[in-house]
């Protein structure tokens, strides 16, 4: 006999691996914010501090804002992937859980129908001992 829940074990198979997936996408994606944050910070701490007229001043001091600006939203990505991909990763642990309970239930199931299985073999081979004594019993009469 098959294991009845056997397509629901292929289906939470599929749902563990894409969770599997998605989660490692945006551990990626969290990593890749984390370092354009980290560039956009280094590049901040490169711009040129020597100031030589009005003009560079007023250049320097927009190209800071506007750093500063895309240095912030850089850091609202970054923590919104950070948070995506620990919501991801709760996602899988859950997935998981779900596929090992029903493969704890295909083990279950396999282990008794080896065991009904040995008790039936069991009980043919006695059967046939007791048959065969019989007869050995009743030739030597």
């Amino acid at each position: 006999m098959t294991f009845p829940l056997a397509g629901l074990l292929r289906v939470r198979g599929v749902q563990e691996r894409v969770a599997a997936e998605e989660a490692a996408r945006a551990r990626a994606d969290a990593r890749a914010a984390e370092a354009a944050e980290q560039h956009a910070v280094s590049s901040l701490s490169a711009l040129a501090t020597q100031i030589d007229d009005p003009a560079t001043l007023r250049a320097m001091a927009a190209a800071r804002a506007a750093g500063q600006a895309s240095l912030a939203d850089l850091q609202i990505l970054s923590r919104l992937r950070r948070t995506e991909a620990a919501e991801a990763e709760d996602a899988h642990v859950d997935a998981r859980r779900e596929l090992k309970g029903l493969e704890r239930l295909e083990g279950a199931h396999r282990s008794r129908e080896l065991e009904e299985r040995a008790r039936t073999e069991q009980k043919a081979l006695d059967e046939i001992a007791t048959t065969r004594a019989g007869r050995s019993e009743g030739s030597a009469a």
